[in-house]
């Protein structure tokens, strides 16, 4: 057990009964926030790689910027 650890739990050990429910309840929390870390960074090593795979698929002729002017009068069309 590392030092944090074993100071951790010496506090725990002085604590009163009575505030056991409190510290289960900040332990509990803690853990739910590395979990969710740890998806989330999951999911975004997911999402990264989607999108490195996807930019091979496109044609070697592919223009970002006539893309976004389709794109663009396309969805506006109708306001002018």
């Amino acid at each position: 057990m590392t030092l944090m650890k074993e100071k951790a739990v010496e506090m725990i050990r002085r604590m009163p009964e009575d505030n056991m429910t409190y510290v289960i309840n900040i332990l509990q929390n803690l853990e739910a926030m590395s979990i969710d870390r740890n998806e989330d960074k999951e999911r975004a090593q997911n999402a990264l790689a989607e999108i490195l795979s996807m930019e091979k698929r496109l044609p070697d002729d592919f223009d970002p910027k006539k893309e976004l002017e389709e794109a663009r009068a396309e969805k506006y069309e109708n306001l002018g």
